[in-house]
């Protein structure tokens, strides 16, 4: 039979062109609605395209904890891309907006190899090496880690973590260590999800160290080794008296396995360098804790361009003057934002690298030569060294400002005192 030269030659193209078809990138969403990321945890494989949209009338950031991406600025219905090449995983969150109870937006990627997402198993028995279940799955299984457990359940991301990232290696704090915390500290824990993912995740490192592991590596290096967790802190692991120790921890039962990693049970809590449990002080030192409130403007609310002032309520906490002597608990300063992202180093002056910022020791202040459009309106506690205070006392609102002013420079006082 003879065949069309012409249709011989069109399958020819279509076949060179289907050969020569770049293969499709792994994509994922995520919204950014009502000052929250939708879904707040998403699990991707390796070199999966991750876009936010921002649907909300006020700007938004997606910014990684560890520096690695930074949207910037996302205006309503605008994106953002990011590829993750790397397997980990990686906890962002807004720099520029904070709901009323100052719980700062966040969320996090988890990047698994490609080919390979872990499945939840049935709940695992101590020691036998479950491979069908997760580091969840086997926390939960064990009767010694049930306060840890619990947190893990209260916690916003770290469920999530353990259940499907990996492989980890987890040291995880028994019953007797977290009692020996006291009644408060614990639940000032458990009543911050923010706090206690932080507290959590200190407590695990990427990859699955046996316990042969983790002596061979300190071994290597003179009886000591470091390791990174979660949250980008340091754990020194080392050898003392035969004993495997994690900080000030020591490792009492060792090598429990699941799919995605590993556990060790440990004696003590591991608490990251600045972390304070909220709500929570000294015993003998009982105060109830500070607090800011913007009660002018309101979030959402239209002002007139030009001056705009933010007045603001602060409870249990001293303004003083003057500004620069040294640090007391329970007073210091406050911090007024225009546009600007609230700083969070613990270490340094709260000192914003865009838009506007005040030093002030008054309850309200006025913003001259505000532009017509939206803005962001946020104030501070502050140490007296301008340091903020930890945890993070802090409120924004968002406002839109009507009529047209020419916009000059920004006010003065950017330079602390």
């Amino acid at each position: 039979m003879r065949r069309n030269p012409a249709i011989l030659g069109l399958v020819a193209a279509l076949v060179i062109g289907l050969v020569a078809l770049p293969v499709l990138a792994a994509t994922a969403d995520v919204d950014i609605r009502g000052g929250s990321y939708y879904p707040a945890s998403l699990t991707v494989e390796g070199n999966t395209t991750v876009t936010w949209t921002n649907y909300d009338p006020v700007s938004h950031t997606v910014t990684s904890t560890g520096g690695i991406f930074d949207s910037g600025p996302i205006e309503q219905n605008k994106t953002y891309n990011y590829t993750f090449a790397d397997t980990g995983t990686y906890p962002y969150g807004c720099t520029l907006n904070a709901s009323k109870q100052r719980t700062p937006m966040q969320g996090v990627i988890i990047v698994v190899p490609e080919g390979m997402m872990v499945v939840p198993g049935g709940n695992a028995t101590p020691g036998e090496g479950p491979t069908n279940a997760t580091l969840a799955d086997l926390i939960a299984g064990n009767e010694s880690l049930t306060l840890f457990t619990e947190a893990v359940g209260k916690a916003s991301l770290a469920q999530t973590v353990l259940a499907t990232g990996g492989p980890y290696t987890v040291f995880a704090p028994d019953n007797a260590a977290f009692e020996a915390l006291g009644n408060e500290t614990p639940a000032g824990f458990f009543n911050d999800t923010e706090v206690l993912d932080t507290l959590l995740m200190h407590h695990v490192v990427k990859g699955a160290y046996t316990a042969e592991d983790l002596m061979k590596e300190a071994n290597t290096t003179g009886n000591e080794t470091v390791l990174s967790t979660l949250t980008g802190d340091n754990l020194s692991i080392s050898m003392a008296d035969g004993n495997l120790t994690v900080g000030n921890a020591t490792i009492v039962t060792p090598d429990l396995t699941a799919g995605n990693g590993v556990v060790h049970i440990i004696d003590t809590v591991l608490v990251p360098p600045g972390l304070v449990p909220p709500n929570v002080t000294p015993a003998g030192n009982e105060t109830a804790e500070a607090n800011v409130t913007i009660t002018s403007p309101e979030e959402g609310a239209s002002v007139t361009a030009g001056n705009v002032t933010v007045s603001v309520n602060v409870t249990n906490f001293t303004l003083v003057e003057p500004t620069g002597q040294p640090n007391a608990p329970g007073e210091g300063h406050l911090h007024y934002y225009l546009d600007a992202p609230v700083p969070t180093n613990a270490s340094a002056p709260a000192i914003p690298e865009t838009g506007g910022y005040v030093v002030s020791t008054n309850l309200s202040h006025t913003w001259e030569n505000v532009t017509a459009g939206e803005h962001n309106l946020s104030v501070q506690l502050v140490n007296n060294d301008h340091t903020p205070l930890i945890p993070l006392i802090f409120e924004t609102v968002n406002v839109t400002a009507d009529g047209n002013v020419t916009p000059e420079a920004l006010p003065e006082g950017r330079v602390i005192p």
